[in-house]
């Protein structure tokens, strides 16, 4: 691990020798995959305390915040993207064994015909989790407005549906209103988890539509795939077998 002097000094070093890195970051961030946006999750918690933080990932310089706790109980969104996705995962694996984005299936050797004839996809017996995948733009006080990915488990799909049925018959796509997502606590025999609730709070100024659109033609590339991130809650793999 590196320390921000540590890092400091390299790009010192770097600004001597004539390198531009400003430009030489902006050439990396052309080339990597784009699969590295922050992502909101859920804190569950036993308590019922639950919480809302943004997962912004590893990097080399120690002290770096990997994430950051939102004190927002109620987390507000601009949603301009949605996605449904199945993946069917084995404990250490980096790639899933079989995977489909809205309905259509991705993989090389799937493990059926389609989502709706494979026994691993039927709720409650299968092991292929359904999860709404969400690309928002959060409006987070004191936080520059940045692309990140919302994942709804099984649970909170349900009440984003009837969000989505709420603005059909209103007349307005997602993108139009700013949507609230709430935390309902909720218990079920020993496990207690929050699910999500959804509603909206306002209408998006056009300024913030235009942001939108754009943060939608930059994730082009995070569309085509489904990555670890996507299913790295408790319960979102199976154990791995001996086959």
């Amino acid at each position: 691990m590196l320390t921000k002097i540590e890092k400091e000094k390299i790009l010192k070093e770097l600004r001597a020798t004539k390198w531009d890195v400003t430009e030489e970051l902006e050439i990396l961030e052309a080339r990597i995959n784009k699969q590295d946006l922050p992502r909101i999750r859920i804190d569950h918690h036993e308590d019922g305390k639950h919480r809302f933080y943004i997962d912004y990932g590893e990097s080399y310089v120690k002290g770096d915040k990997q994430v950051a706790f939102l004190r927002v109980t109620e987390l507000k969104a601009i949603v301009f993207e949605e996605q449904q996705v199945r993946a069917f995962w084995r404990e250490d694996e980096d790639h899933p064994r079989c995977y489909a984005i809205d309905e259509t299936i991705l993989s090389t050797e799937p493990m059926s015909p389609s989502c709706e004839q494979c026994p691993e996809s039927i709720p409650g017996f299968g092991a292929c989790k359904p999860k709404v995948r969400l690309f928002v733009l959060p409006l987070i006080k004191n936080r520059e407005m940045q692309p990140m990915v919302l994942s709804l488990s099984p649970t909170s799909i349900k009440p984003w549906r009837d969000h989505q049925l709420k603005l059909k018959r209103s007349g307005l796509p997602p993108v139009a209103v700013i949507t609230t997502f709430g935390l309902e606590d909720t218990v079920n025999d020993s496990f207690r988890w929050a699910r999500v609730q959804v509603g909206i709070r306002g209408i998006v100024s056009r300024e913030n539509l235009i942001l939108a659109k754009q943060a939608q033609q930059g994730i082009s590339r995070v569309k085509t795939r489904v990555i670890p991130q996507d299913f790295s809650e408790a319960g979102d793999r199976v154990e791995k077998s001996d086959e």
